[in-house]
């Protein structure tokens, strides 16, 4: 069956190579045309009170999407003209000034102290623009831009603009990071493989896989978050190499007895085998990220592991053909290239293996300790960059106007003016809470609403709802943050007769940090029981899986050791998705020297005879593999200005190496001193036949 589907591949490789190409320009039309989503937030579970309460902020009070503006230097006459530019420009809902509940005429000292201190402060004054369309809309953008025309000639502070500028920071970096990224994987297989051309076909084909899988999401609908559209184009490429070095390795192999067309046919019929195995595992670690509760993890996890199948497809279709293709111009340009000899350490490890067995052992004690000392950080502004103009902006507003962080409470229009009032008191009264602003905040609940100016009230009133926003003295870091919400919500509840929402950005991440906790353990577990029976199956053992698991899960815990030990704390999404991605990415490693050990064992019947010659005939395959992923990611982590990104990148990068070490250098030791476990937990695993050990 393999075979004949083999030779179909092989008398069509034009007509595939045809398809690829029509493949590849529909992908990169959809990648051009995809949407990206730079807004972690949207991806909360939609029956969240607060992301329901923010969607009501959004949609009736056009306070979701706002950008706020601190005039500096400007009198209340020229502010007034600057507000009523803005007004004219198309995208902006609204914009609310002290204008709309006083007026300017009236002398200020006459105005309530609550109003005053929620427009004016240190010589400024706050303006807030709500806007009609969010932050990832182009509409959003270009009345951004309109809005920094009008202001070009003012001292202005603006701020709420942070996922605008984070698109601005990402469109610029992503093609220096594709640059740079295929061109240290080229330089690592220029090293490794004798023909310039053939790591040239390497990228072509994943690359072709790489815009199929990307441009996919187009064509189905699928917003892509803005962490997966950068990962995947590196991962994908990453952890499918391996396929293409496996198929070229054996079709050079098979062309040594015959000729070229036939021995594609034998390299493609028994490649998938062990690719298709290698690519079972990956996918299952990828698709683990879906367990994850915010929807970037499906989003990711999903991405990631199609990327994965489609590369199969294109490795064990395209590459075939184009290398037959390309054959005499690839014979034309060979060149040398270094062989790394690990015979004599295969042999070190191989006598020593107690001894290397108990250094995996100890290595648990600081990778586990290192691991408990992870301090996540949930705040997104952090991871980034620090010269962004909404960064600083924000950070000049919140200092100027004394407010740590700020929550709005959507109030169902159930209660009265009084019972407003009382719950305003209430509120106020809570340590932690500096301000509580809102309709009794400026309406006597005395006056009869006949009474009230229409404008007034309609800017706190829509659709049977209500809000108060309250200025807290906390951000969203201290440890009395999330105590503050609660006591707000507990006493909004107590007093108000209606339903409550509490919301914000703020809140909206303090939700995010709940809901996430204990993914990283969950997606870790489920992982390791999908890989686990993969290998348990494909080896019809329970130990083997055990020891190959418990060797990567060990380089996952060095790797996070080492950040926790270099930093203080990591952006969550770094820590909540490596354990998934280098488990899914570099167990190939230790099940490639495993097979080999299998075999040789099989063959010599002496345990220390077959590692040896297990590690020196496989570790060369793996330094490449691992190589590729370090080289893939590790320019991301070094240029990106986004912590995220960075941090992330940072993992998968020395994650590929630590796997590396701890596969060639502890899993022989332990696969020879676990043998006679191993013959007995094992269906058909090889005995160790040598007498006199």
């Amino acid at each position: 069956m393999l075979r004949r589907i083999a030779n179909a591949i092989v008398a069509g490789r034009r007509q595939i190579i045809a398809v690829a190409a029509l493949i590849a320009v529909i992908g990169a039309w959809g990648v051009a045309n995809g949407k990206i989503n730079y807004d972690l937030l949207s991806y909360l579970p939609e029956d969240m009170p607060s992301v329901q309460g923010f969607e009501i902020l959004t949609d009736e009070f056009d306070l979701g999407n706002e950008v706020q503006i601190m005039l500096e230097g400007t009198g209340d006459v020229q502010t007034q003209a600057i507000i009523e530019r803005i007004r004219t420009i198309e995208g902006v809902a609204e914009v609310q000034w002290v204008t709309d509940l006083a007026q300017l005429e009236e002398p200020r000292e006459f105005w309530d102290e609550t109003l005053t201190e929620n427009y004016f402060a240190e010589g400024g004054t706050l303006v807030r623009v709500s806007m009609t369309a969010s932050a990832n809309d182009p509409a959003f953008a270009n009345a951004v831009n309109e809005i920094r025309d009008v202001l070009a000639d003012e001292t202005a502070y603006i701020t709420g603009t942070q996922q605008l500028e984070l698109q601005e920071v990402m469109s610029s970096d992503q093609v220096r990071f594709a640059l740079v990224a295929l061109v240290l994987v080229t330089v690592v297989l220029l090293l490794t493989i004798p023909s310039i051309v053939v790591p040239v076909l390497f990228v072509v084909t994943i690359g072709v896989a790489v815009l199929a899988n990307l441009g996919l999401s187009y064509y189905i609908g699928q917003e892509l978050s803005y962490i997966t559209g950068v990962i995947v184009f590196a991962l994908q490429f990453a952890v499918t190499m391996d396929y293409a070095l496996f198929l070229y390795h054996r079709y050079e192999e098979e062309c040594r007895a015959l000729p070229r067309e036939e021995a594609m046919e034998v390299a493609i019929a028994t490649t998938f085998k062990s690719i298709a195995a290698a690519s079972a595992t990956t996918i299952s670690g990828f698709l683990a990220l879906m367990a994850m509760h915010l929807g970037f993890g499906a989003d990711m996890g999903l991405t990631l592991a199609r990327g994965v199948f489609i590369t199969l497809i294109a490795v064990l279709t395209l590459l075939p053909a184009l290398l037959l293709v390309s054959a005499p111009l690839i014979e034309k340009v060979r060149h040398r290239v270094p062989r790394f000899d690990f015979s004599r350490l295969a042999g070190f490890i191989a006598r020593h293996a107690g001894v290397f067995t108990l250094i995996a052992a100890l290595l648990f004690i600081p990778a586990v300790w290192g691991y408990s000392r992870i301090t996540l950080s949930y705040n997104l502004d952090k991871s980034l960059p620090d010269d962004l103009p909404s960064v600083r902006a924000d950070e000049h507003i919140a200092e100027a106007f004394g407010r740590a962080s700020t929550a709005y409470l959507i109030l169902e229009d159930a209660g009265s003016a009084v019972d407003m009032q009382r719950l305003s008191r209430e509120l106020e009264a809570i340590e932690g809470v500096d301000r509580v602003f809102g309709y009794s905040s400026l309406v006597d609940p005395r006056i009869p609403d006949e009474f009230v100016p229409a404008e007034a009230r309609a800017s706190f009133y829509a659709a049977g709802y209500t809000y108060l926003s309250l200025d807290l003295a906390y951000s969203m870091e201290d440890d009395e943050f999330a105590p503050v919400l609660g006591e707000v919500q507990e006493t909004s509840d107590a007093v108000w007769p209606g339903k409550t929402y509490l919301t914000g950005q703020e809140v909206l991440v303090n939700d995010m940090e709940v809901i996430s906790q204990g993914d990283a353990e969950r997606i870790n577990l489920i992982s390791v029981v999908a890989i686990f029976l993969i290998v348990a199956i494909a080896f019809r053992s329970v130990t083997v899986p055990a020891v190959l698991l418990g060797i990567i899960e060990l380089a996952i815990l060095l790797n996070q050791a080492i950040s926790s030990v270099a930093s203080q704390e990591m952006i969550f999404v770094a820590p909540l998705a490596i354990g998934a991605i280098q488990l899914g990415a570099t167990v190939d490693y230790a099940i490639v020297v495993t097979t080999r050990y299998e075999e040789e064992l099989g063959r010599l019947g002496d345990r220390v005879q077959a590692i040896r010659v297990a590690v020196s005939e496989s570790s060369q395959s793996i330094l490449v593999s691992a190589a590729t992923m370090f080289a893939a990611t590790i320019g991301m982590a070094v240029l990106s200005r986004v912590g995220i990104i960075s941090e992330l990148t940072m993992l998968i990068s020395r994650g590929a190496i630590i796997s590396f070490v701890v596969v060639i250098f502890l899993l022989p030791a332990v696969l020879v001193v676990a043998q006679p476990v191993l013959e007995r937990t094992s269906l058909g695993w090889p005995r160790h036949t040598k007498k006199g050990e």
